[in-house]
């Protein structure tokens, strides 16, 4: 069994009975399975969050260096590798803006960070963050959408040390044995989101992580107007949404085929407690070897009883179906098969 393999997220709203009864009896039991854990971090320039984080909202800098310090505890107290994300994509990649973050992190990598994510190509090939901080672990952010292999080996090129590629690949086999080749050759590891539970290959996403890095907006994207029409609304109007989401395959057997192609996977949850908590029970059920890894698809499936046999024909269609739904319809024969009339999302 793989170790090192999971990406964990911190949510910084934790309770600190959380922390005390729940985060931290998590980490001394499980932290060998994690490759690290990932947080929200804001210094200027990024004043903004892909996932709706601010900086300028009162109190919030504060706030900021408290989870910072939590979390260089936390490294030191568990031996678990943090990684701080700057992913704000409204941040333009310009050589005033990179000294203004390299400024700002220095105190940062002074205290003990050595992993951070951070949005743009430009930056890395410049090779300013390794000429200042030649310890540092640099990522991609999954904002950017990586997927072609030459992508990869574009990425590779200038400097990152992982490569966040995009979810889609969740379902499209073919590219993932060509990302599987150019791995080979540059043995930098590639991480992929696998609970984010998303519309598969998701035409709003772009635009959903533009409005949550916007300093206009004040509220985060399923909370606005906009998502009414999008994914509110698929998630009510469409039995088969959860079905074809951007989830991990939920069978342990093609849990561990995915993971011949990819070497972390990143889990969801920096911005809600629940989401966190479902991200560590995925640890927890691949740790403990159980059958069924995706929690919520399988309390999904235990309530419709799907037919069983569409089941094994759904597991197998969907390893390489890449989210062409308009020319596929295994998802709705599995959901028209269940023995129950409806499930509330």
């Amino acid at each position: 069994m793989k170790k090192k393999l999971f990406s964990l997220p911190f949510f910084s709203g934790a309770s600190k009975e959380f922390l005390q009864k729940e985060y931290f009896p998590f980490l001394s039991r499980y932290g060998e399975f994690l490759f690290d854990i990932y947080f929200t971090s804001l210094i200027p320039p990024f004043l903004d969050d892909g996932m709706g984080a601010r900086l300028g909202v009162k109190d919030s800098f504060k706030e900021s260096m408290r989870v910072f310090e939590l979390m260089m505890d936390i490294q030191k107290r568990f031996g678990i590798k943090v990684s701080a994300t700057f992913n704000s994509i409204k941040v333009d990649p310009t050589s005033e803006n990179l000294e203004i973050f390299i400024k700002h992190l220095k105190p940062l990598y002074a205290r003990g960070l050595r992993s951070i994510t951070i949005p743009h190509y430009h930056w890395m090939a410049s090779g300013r963050l390794k000429q200042e901080f030649p310890d540092l672990f640099v990522k991609n952010t999954i904002l950017r959408r990586v997927s072609r292999p030459q992508h990869y080996v574009d990425n590779c090129e200038v400097g990152f040390d992982l490569i966040n590629i995009d979810r889609y690949n969740l379902r499209d086999r073919d590219n993932l044995k060509r990302l599987k080749k150019a791995y080979d050759k540059y043995k930098v590891p590639m991480s992929i989101l696998v609970n984010e539970g998303c519309r598969g290959n998701c035409p709003a996403m772009d635009e959903h992580f533009e409005l949550n890095c916007s300093a206009e907006v004040n509220e985060l994207y399923f909370n606005q107007k906009l998502a009414q029409n999008t994914c509110n609304a698929w998630k009510r109007l469409n039995p088969s949404y959860r079905l074809q989401s951007g989830l991990m395959p939920t069978h342990r057997e093609d849990f561990e085929e995915i993971l011949k192609y990819v070497q972390v996977l990143k889990l969801h949850g920096r911005t809600y407690q629940n989401v966190l908590q479902s991200s560590m029970e995925i640890v927890r059920r691949y740790a403990n070897k159980s059958e069924f890894i995706l929690p919520g698809l399988q309390k999904q499936f235990d309530m419709y009883n799907y037919d069983p046999k569409m089941i094994k024909i759904w597991r197998e269609k969907i390893k390489n179906c890449k989210y062409e739904c308009w020319d596929c319809d295994i998802c709705d024969r599995l959901q028209q098969s269940a023995r129950v009339e409806e499930l509330v999302f």
